[in-house]
């Protein structure tokens, strides 16, 4: 014992619990070890001071003031929390100051929730399992049924009270749940009669760790027929979501098909056989030929007759969307990548057209920049969003078009070599309407057919005079042009033939002055007529070779580009080839 300790002091020392003591003013008189080791304050450093200086928020000095006891209060001292008792004290009947013992409950406190969690769990289960209408039993690892649902006791001729604490074969006929308990081997979609009943059944073992417990067993259908009903449903189902996946598939997909193609020409016999052959593959294809050929119309039908066929068909003109939100449309972007970025996030064409085909319509016009970052995706078959930090795989099939002359681009480095012969795999021309005019005549009768069907009148017909006015014209705007052309007549027309004067007058005058150059029916027109038809058919035959096309009209190279400059065919010296 050393000098200044007495016996009470190693007593209150000796305790668990802490023990504090002030007087009448508050300050602390007794203050044993354990209060210093809860409180984190030495016990000399406390002595001699103010209780509220050590313990800020202290509820002893409120003992001084009421003079009233407090028992099992409980205080926050930092991230613990201690159980405390306090009292006053008096001498020769006066207030002379007060004690606090107090001890740690904070790990009791810990485990009274989590008993109070377990309990309500244990509850909530109990009336899950035990709900009306629901046939369920629990047995432990020796088959003592120790829950059962209300329904499913009164169907076995019992009671809850009167099944629980017996074996499960003493409750329920034919039953294996005492084996599932044992084995552990949970058993499924069971047929068990009970009662002259027939039920499907599921049993399935209950483990702590790697111990099995016990058992839960559940009547999934009480009938037999029940079963058959839940299946006949989801047949109907499957029938319905396979219906609604054509129906998306025909939404996100192509609208037209190779029997949409009209025409039965050399020119366009031979560009619909190339385009066949390269829908069996999954190579790129470059689509080349003028505006209004119908280039997306092949594109349509490549993707309809390939593999990938029932994935999405995305497409962009890159010459109709702006050089700056280009990169966005084909990239995307996630939330925040600059300002009035949608929330959330926007895929870009690259990831919309996974599975399935991506349409590049007039490729030509891509800035430089994009056709890098194009290159890129093509080679590592991966896209970075705008704002993303990771990329994303991708696997689509390209389809590229153009109405530019790439090779003329290339050479002025208006477009790089190295996506050039990347996207130029499988390269198809699509020829104009001026070197098919045998399809003329199918083209508008198609046209016609569609107009009548969208408006619901009754179909137009052409008149001789329109169709050889027809006949006549250059086509610079090729079937898109037709289409327009007729679209107008029969807007035009308040009856059902269509003549020369429902066409524009500009094309009709130009028709005019070319007919009077040779008159109808002259044998220069016939002559004129024929030279024309036969060149055209050559540079069909050959691919646009002019030497190839020459030798197949037995005239020299020369003499095919005078002729095909009287005729004004495109592809003569002095007149751009597109």
């Amino acid at each position: 014992m050393g000098p200044d300790e007495t016996f009470l002091d190693l007593i209150l020392d000796s305790m668990a619990s802490g023990v504090i003591a002030i007087d009448k003013d508050g300050t602390i008189l007794v203050f044993n070890k354990a209060a210093a080791r809860l409180l984190g304050v030495g016990k000399k450093d406390a002595l001699g001071k103010n209780l509220l200086s050590i313990v800020p928020n202290s509820g002893l000095v409120n003992v001084l003031r009421t003079g009233e006891p407090e028992t099992g209060r409980p205080q926050p001292i930092g991230t613990r929390t201690v159980l405390a008792n306090r009292a006053p004290v008096f001498r020769k009947g006066e207030l002379a100051g007060a004690v606090s013992v107090f001890q740690d409950i904070t790990e009791m406190e810990m485990m009274s929730r989590e008993l109070d969690s377990t309990r309500a769990l244990a509850r909530t289960l109990e009336e899950v399992l035990s709900g009306a209408g629901e046939w369920m039993v629990v047995v432990d690892g020796n088959g003592i049924v120790t829950t059962i649902s209300e329904e499913y006791a009164k169907f076995n001729g019992t009671t809850v009270a009167g099944a629980v604490g017996r074996h499960v074969t003493e409750v329920i006929e034919n039953t294996r749940m005492h084996v599932v308990a044992k084995t552990g081997i949970a058993e499924i979609g069971e047929r068990q009669t009970i009662r002259g009943k027939a039920l499907i059944v599921n049993r399935l073992p209950l483990r702590d760790g790697g111990r099995v417990i016990g058992a839960y067993g559940r009547v999934v259908f009480k009938t037999v027929e029940q079963l058959r009903e839940l299946a006949t449903k989801m047949n109907l189902l499957e029938s319905k979501v396979k219906y609604y996946e054509e129906e998306l598939t025909h939404l996100r997909g192509a609208r037209y098909t190779f029997g949409s193609i009209v025409g039965a020409g050399a020119a366009i016999t031979a560009a619909k056989a190339e385009a066949e052959r390269a829908s069996r593959t999954d190579s790129t294809v470059l689509l080349r030929g003028e505006t209004g050929t119908g280039k997306e119309l092949f594109a349509h039908a490549i993707h309809a007759a390939g593999s990938r066929r029932a994935g999405p068909f995305i497409k962009l003109n890159c010459a109709a969307v702006p050089a700056e939100l280009l990169e966005s449309e084909l990239f995307g972007y996630e939330e925040g990548a600059f300002t009035g970025a949608r929330k959330g996030g926007k895929p870009g064409k690259f990831e919309l057209a996974a599975d399935g085909t991506l349409f590049l319509d007039e490729i030509g016009d891509m800035p430089l920049a994009m056709q890098a970052k194009l290159l890129r995706v093509l080679q590592e078959k991966e896209v970075d969003r705008l704002g993303g930090t990771g990329s994303r795989r991708v696997d689509l099939r390209l389809i590229a078009a153009t109405s530019r002359n790439l090779e003329e681009l290339v050479g002025q480095g208006k477009f790089r070599a190295d996506l050039y012969y990347r996207i130029n795999v499988i390269p198809i021309r699509i020829p104009p309407l001026r070197e098919r005019p045998e399809d003329l005549g199918a083209l508008a009768e198609a046209f016609l057919a569609r107009l009548a069907s969208e408006t619901g009148e009754r179909k137009k017909r052409l008149s001789a005079e329109l169709l050889e006015i027809l006949g006549a014209h250059p086509w610079q705007g090729n079937v898109r042009e037709l289409q327009n052309v007729l679209e107008r007549a029969v807007a035009m027309s308040p009856g059902e033939i269509l003549l020369p004067e429902h066409i524009p007058t500009l094309m009709l005058r130009a028709s005019q002055g070319a007919r009077k150059e040779s008159t109808p029916g002259s044998l220069a027109s016939v002559k004129a007529g024929a030279e024309r038809s036969a060149i055209l058919s050559a540079l069909s035959a050959s691919g646009g070779n002019k030497t190839k096309a020459a030798a197949l009209l037995l005239i020299h190279r020369v003499k095919l580009y005078e002729k095909m400059k009287r005729h004004g065919i495109p592809g003569s010296p002095g007149k751009k080839q597109m």
